[in-house]
């Protein structure tokens, strides 16, 4: 999806949108029908956002609203053509049945929650990876060092996991919206696969989509917006504390491999390789001098030993390591000083 169009349809679902970017909107719906099935599926992960971070008495269909001022008003200046408008109306007749329909499921399956919330939590060490299967029956693989937490009643009327570490998840399609919280980013789906790693001591959160789409939102001053809407092999890494984010086309499959125990690695500084080391060996891995950690490697294993694998890491680079008290050193070739070893 271009990023003009992405933002018309953002800027429409929030009530922003000025008449003249409602009629790009409307000429680039009717370029292609694949744009009305892209602008349907953006405006779902974004009803399933909505309905899942308002309550039910927030709620309220305002997509009509926002058509019907905007057909006002073209019609006082007597700018658009009858046979446009009705056209478009057909348009916002579906998004309102749409929107209708997630109020009146919503209102029908909430239920009254005890004031007790009680909840499962599954926490790997580092070195254990491990498979969850959730009640609607989606599933999780939860990296070394990783938990993750979610309210027993998972079959109620939301469908939510909060994730500090990496895992991937393989998402069951149901009208629910599920939703994985990081901190204040959150990946709302609806039914698809893709992984996410969010060691919250990163201070970043990354999105990497295999199938389906996936929604990333940030919240800020307690109010929830979308990032970006992500489709296969795209992947979008965010600042947990500027904010920032970058955007980029990735292999998905290189990026999960971890759920094999195969690495894949493109021009990633050692010390990021190191870290997923840590979490999938339980071993502590630590720079003598922490200027090498920037050194960058391409490499991919294969259900290798830890040795095997540093032996390798340390050709590519040209560094070298040692062992000491079960933890692992690395430090420049023929280095002549730097930091005591504990």
């Amino acid at each position: 999806m271009e990023d003009n169009s992405y933002q018309l349809i953002i800027a429409y679902f929030e009530k922003t949108i000025s008449d003249e970017e409602l009629t790009e909107l409307h000429e680039w719906l009717e370029l292609h029908p694949n744009h009305q099935e892209q602008f349907r599926e953006t405006m779902q992960i974004l009803e399933a956002s909505k309905s899942y971070f308002k309550k039910a008495d927030e709620i309220e269909p305002t997509s009509w609203k926002l058509i019907s001022i905007h057909i006002q008003k073209e019609e006082k200046g007597n700018i658009v053509n009858v046979g446009r408008k009705i056209h478009w109306l057909a348009y916002a007749a579906s998004i309102l049945i749409v929107g209708s329909m997630s109020l009146w499921w919503y209102k029908h399956t909430s239920y009254k929650e005890s004031t007790a919330v009680e909840y499962t939590e599954i926490i790997n060490p580092e070195g254990q990876q491990s498979k969850i299967l959730l009640p609607d029956s989606s599933v999780i693989y939860l990296a070394g060092g990783s938990k993750i937490k979610y309210r027993k009643n998972f079959n109620g009327n939301k469908r939510s996991v909060s994730l500090d570490g990496e895992a991937f998840f393989d998402v069951k399609h149901r009208r629910r919206p599920f939703v994985i919280q990081s901190g204040e980013i959150s990946t709302v789906v609806l039914g698809t696969s893709f992984n996410i790693k969010a060691f919250a001591s990163d201070h970043k959160v990354t999105v990497t989509v295999n199938s389906g789409k996936v929604g990333v939102m940030n919240t800020i001053e307690g109010k929830s917006h979308l990032v970006r809407y992500l489709t296969p092999n795209e992947q979008i890494e965010i600042n947990t504390i500027t904010g920032l984010y970058a955007f980029d086309a990735t292999e998905a499959t290189d990026v999960s491999s971890w759920i094999k125990n195969h690495f894949v690695f493109y021009g990633v500084p050692i010390h990021e390789v190191m870290s997923s080391l840590e979490h999938r060996y339980g071993v502590r891995i630590e720079f003598i001098d922490s200027g090498i950690g920037n050194t960058r490697v391409t490499a991919k294993f294969k259900n290798m030993p830890l040795n095997n694998v540093m032996d390798e890491l340390m050709v590519l680079s040209g560094l070298t390591y040692t062992k000491k008290n079960g933890n692992i050193y690395i430090y420049r070739a023929n280095q002549k000083g730097g930091k005591t070893m504990n």
